[in-house]
């Protein structure tokens, strides 16, 4: 597949600018030359590819060949992930964009280690545009504004369907049923402490599934991509 570059907007010309960082990583890092065929998108699911005609210092420039657009699934994947060790988020935000998440909505659960900081939304959205680049995904995930467990429980309370992960529940994900016909999944992954009781309590609601992936408990960064995987499966995408 070809290397895949990020702009703010597609010119919808016969010929397009990579500027800025991504052509800075283009030209430096990966040293593109004149006849190389990449890929360009907005990151809403639209893209160009097409030779590079033009390297400059600063930008590049190709021909457009070929265009098209990436529709978003449906029902939308939303990874509800508790805010994790600072350390860990890189692996887990890399894990859940390469496995296909639609948007991720960071939690700061009662039990969270890390605390969400000024600079959180800048740094998750870079990891998710690297590893958009990675896995050719033309469709970046979204991210929404930290939330609090209070705030989660009243979201979580207008969904139409929601899993609720945790090592305890009697129920395995294998016997939950998806609906065919809801817009979007709620995929809770709680911290590294797990899930407290009074969150579950928050949480239970009439569309509210809490079940197990299995008998081993996974870490906190890797259960969002196993209960993705298991999801799509499920879903018949995988």
């Amino acid at each position: 597949m070809l290397p895949l570059f990020f702009v703010d907007n597609l010119s919808g010309g016969n010929s397009q600018l990579l500027d800025k960082d991504e052509a800075h990583h283009a030209i430096k890092v990966l040293r593109v030359k004149i006849g190389e065929e990449i890929m360009i998108s907005d990151g809403s699911g639209n893209w160009v590819s097409g030779p590079i005609t033009e390297i400059e210092k600063k930008t590049l420039l190709i021909k457009v060949s070929n265009r098209g657009e990436k529709k978003s699934n449906k029902p939308e994947l939303v990874i509800v992930q508790a805010i994790t060790k600072s350390d860990r988020n890189k692996e887990m935000l890399e894990l859940i964009t390469v496995a296909g998440v639609d948007r991720i909505i960071p939690w700061q659960s009662d039990r969270s280690i890390s605390k969400w900081q000024s600079d959180s939304l800048d740094k998750w959205e870079l990891t998710i545009k690297e590893s958009c680049k990675q896995a050719r995904r033309v469709v970046m995930p979204k991210l929404s504004k930290s939330v609090s467990s209070k705030q989660l429980g009243k979201e979580l309370s207008s969904v139409p369907f929601s899993l609720i992960f945790h090592e305890s529940a009697s129920t395995n994900f294998s016997d939950v049923n998806i609906p065919s016909d809801i817009q979007s999944i709620y995929l809770i992954i709680g911290p590294e402490g797990g899930i407290t009781d009074e969150e579950l309590l928050m949480f239970k609601g009439i569309s509210s599934n809490i079940v197990r992936l299995g008998v081993p408990v996974l870490r906190s960064a890797h259960a969002g991509f196993a209960a993705l995987a298991a999801v799509q499966t499920k879903l018949g995408r995988w």
